[in-house]
């Protein structure tokens, strides 16, 4: 989910600005009770099952990317799902049927085929089944059919008996289950990803230099897998081991600026005459960070560090500390 991540991370910012903490639990709960509770923000796109699939689906993707700690991250099958019974709940309602002009084939109610009514996803998967030939397919049709009924009528049920009823208690065990799983969902990978943390900075503790200890940090982190480059080079900026390192995913050793001159980089300086990587600057080879090199000093571009890594930029990274200290030695 990288690319998509890249999209949905600042979505998850905002919202996170934006929600009061007090009601991120009850989004993923009041979400999946949408498709029974709130006929009106479901009928948004004309209350059909594509708008119902669509409505119920984002309204799952916001209150997971609300989550404390989401940072861009959700469960597709979660989505996936609360689309689903969002397109499985479409009640049926006077009008044109949805999509066509002419009655599907096989459907036997005298109201449908008269073309007057929009009918339920019921309905219209039962229609859509009864013109196949015995199958995989129909059958499929054929259950999701028997399942939207069941949907419907319990969204019916709570409608006409209300929240304290039995209707509305089966209702309402739906949307119980699924926000209870996804806020559950949310925590265990706020609690996984603090814990990572923690482990990479103890993992850090142990040695020798600041380089060495952001390095390792990030090592750690880019192993564990679910951190973006951000988060990364938060971490390493808050326990204070700025100097030396890889702190950006654009990385590159000093070039130095072709057209002289110095410029302003938000304050930003680096004590690097110890050796060590920039993590300042747009983009490799691009040529725009100062450089303020001594006599006799030797300077390896980007390229090389990655190819002393064998492609891996921070192996790359590893291999160029020691064989700089292992020379340092021998001077």
């Amino acid at each position: 989910m990288g690319l998509l991540k890249k999209l949905t991370r600042p979505i998850s910012r905002v919202l996170d600005k934006l929600v009061p903490n007090e009601i991120k639990p009850a989004l993923p709960f009041l979400a999946a009770a949408a498709p029974f509770m709130a006929p009106g923000i479901m009928g948004i796109g004309g209350n059909t099952m594509l708008s119902r699939a669509l409505v119920s689906g984002g309204l799952n993707l916001g209150a997971q990317l609300a989550q404390e700690g989401s940072e861009g991250e959700f469960s597709p099958l979660s989505v996936a799902l609360a689309s689903g019974i969002g397109a499985l709940t479409t009640p049926g309602s006077p009008g044109k049927a949805i999509g066509v002009d002419k009655p599907v084939a096989g459907f036997d109610s005298p109201v449908y085929a008269s073309g007057t009514q929009t009918p339920s996803a019921a309905q219209f998967l039962e229609g859509k089944a009864a013109g196949m030939k015995p199958g995989f397919i129909k059958s499929g049709l054929e259950g999701l059919a028997t399942g939207s009924e069941k949907l419907i009528g319990l969204s019916e049920g709570l409608a006409t008996d209300g929240i304290l009823s039995k209707a509305g208690a089966k209702a309402l065990s739906i949307p119980l289950t699924q926000g209870t799983i996804d806020l559950a969902t949310a925590e265990t990978r706020r609690l996984e990803k603090e814990q990572a943390r923690e482990d990479a900075l103890a993992a850090a503790e142990g040695l020798a230099d600041d380089a060495d200890r952001a390095l390792a940090i990030r090592q750690f982190m880019e192993a564990a897998g679910y951190f973006s480059e951000d988060e990364i080079a938060e971490t390493i900026s808050a326990a204070g081991y700025k100097d030396g390192g890889i702190i950006g995913l654009q990385v590159e050793m000093i070039e130095g600026k072709k057209d002289g001159g110095l410029m302003d980089l938000g304050g930003k300086e680096m004590d690097l005459r110890g050796g060590g990587f920039v993590p300042i600057g747009k983009k490799e080879k691009a040529d725009d960070v100062p450089a303020r090199l001594s006599k006799n000093e030797f300077v390896m571009t980007a390229d090389a560090v990655r190819g002393a890594g064998g492609g891996n930029i921070n192996e790359g990274a590893k291999r160029m500390y020691e064989t700089m200290n292992r020379l340092e030695a021998r001077a």
